[in-house]
């Protein structure tokens, strides 16, 4: 009886080893396939957040880098602007303590006159006190330069300091009162900034 029992016996060991092989290999199969899948997902996962970090960080280092040049075109803007605003008040200041002085008004007037002399006589116009000083000089200074032109002083109490100087019937004159010559001056003296901060205002 064991004899015929035996040889089954064996089968059925057999098959069902064979079987549960199969089913072990199957499950380690499905498992790698999955932990694939996951590695996979897992990687593709870091990969999208590495980038997004990436292209956050370079957006950020645009955006700073725009504020840094914004604030400096913001500061060179006002460094400009406030050296204009002392350039005029230096400017102002100069030309009238200058023209405030009848003695260097004295020395330009005959220099003026022998350049226009052919433009018949001559009329200044100042403010009270200069044009006070000049009604006593004014012939005797041209007389010193050997002209012939008939002086004449305008009071205009307008005027700060300096003079406008009239030739003929002409209401076109020489403007040199303390706010054109603080203009003039100004005007140079911006070109000049002008020039040295261009270099700086090229590399915006």
């Amino acid at each position: 009886m064991s004899e015929v029992i035996q040889p089954l016996l064996d089968r059925i060991h057999t098959e069902g080893l064979k079987k549960a092989e199969a089913e072990r290999e199957k499950l380690l199969a499905e498992a790698k396939a999955k932990a694939d899948q996951i590695v996979s997902t897992a990687t593709a996962e870091a990969e999208a957040i590495r980038e997004k970090a990436e292209q956050d960080a370079k957006a950020s280092i645009a955006r700073g880098t725009t504020a840094l040049e914004q604030a400096a075109r913001d500061v060179l803007l006002r460094l400009r602007t406030e050296i204009a605003r002392q350039i005029k008040i230096a400017s102002q200041k100069a030309a009238s303590s200058t023209l405030s002085s009848s003695d260097v008004v004295a020395g330009l007037i005959p220099d003026l006159v022998k350049a226009q002399a052919e433009k018949g006589n001559v009329t200044v116009e100042a403010n009270p006190e200069l044009a006070a000083h000049l009604e006593k000089a004014l012939p005797a200074l041209l007389n010193d330069i050997g002209s012939s032109s008939e002086a004449n002083v305008i009071l205009n109490p307008k005027l700060n300091s300096g003079f406008v100087l009239h030739f003929g019937d002409s209401a076109e004159g020489i403007d040199l009162t303390d706010s054109a010559v603080a203009e003039w001056l100004s005007a140079g003296l911006r070109k000049d900034l002008a020039d040295l901060l261009a270099p700086a205002s090229q590399e915006d």
